[in-house]
């Protein structure tokens, strides 16, 4: 009976030891998958926006969201705005690496038709279609235009996926490090609307419908 015991309880540990191996283990390979999309999106700055894009030869802000976390979230919407329902909302100051913020930078200033990642440092990486900045680019969160136009934030990788603060430290190449140390930025003067990832989409069906209109009279 003793013997029973000792093996019910050897097993007992091994099992246990087994469980938190496996939990470790995909913790780990999960925080791999968010510092490759990361990284990935560090790479990806200069490449140009382009309406509806979706590959690095061109993306809108959403179509690089698109691009970096749908292998990840095959059910993720494709547009901001239907993002911004997508996930956990994530309040100020709590944002972590991976998460996504979201803006209203069109004509309403209640709808959002823009996203960006939170990368750390103050630091967003973004797809922007119109201003002093275009393209893909890293741009201060706390610039006065983005400031202003912050709407909410939302945590849509599961919560292993995302880095800590610590994590972001080793992660932010020198060109997102350097970006704590200026001091002004171009977004701070700038007062104009940007078309964002709906308007873009807007224009494309109205441009397809036209040119279909004149093939088919």
């Amino acid at each position: 009976m003793v013997g029973k015991k000792r093996a019910f309880l050897f097993a007992t540990k091994i099992c246990i030891f087994i469980g938190v191996l496996m939990t470790s283990a995909a913790a780990y390979i999960e925080a791999e998958a968010a510092n490759s999309i990361l990284q990935k999106a560090a790479v990806l700055v200069g490449n140009p926006y382009k309406t509806g894009g979706t590959t690095p030869g061109g993306f809108d802000c959403s179509g690089l969201i698109t691009y970096l976390y749908k292998p990840l979230l095959p059910n993720l919407p494709r547009l901001s705005r239907d993002m911004a329902n997508f996930g956990k909302e994530v309040e100020p100051g709590k944002w972590k690496a991976g998460d996504i913020l979201f803006y209203a930078s069109g004509s309403n200033p209640k709808l959002i038709n823009h996203v960006a990642i939170w990368y750390g440092k103050d630091a967003l990486i973004h797809s922007v279609s119109d201003g002093p900045e275009t393209g893909v680019i890293i741009t201060r969160a706390s610039s006065k235009y983005w400031r202003n136009r912050y709407i909410s934030a939302r945590r849509i990788l599961p919560e292993g996926q995302n880095l800590s603060r610590t994590s972001e430290e080793s992660l932010a190449p020198g060109k997102i490090v350097a970006l704590s140390e200026i001091l002004s930025s171009p977004w701070d003067d700038f007062e104009g609307i940007l078309r964002g990832d709906f308007e873009s989409w807007l224009e494309n069906e109205k441009r397809d419908f036209d040119l279909y209109r004149k093939k088919n009279g």
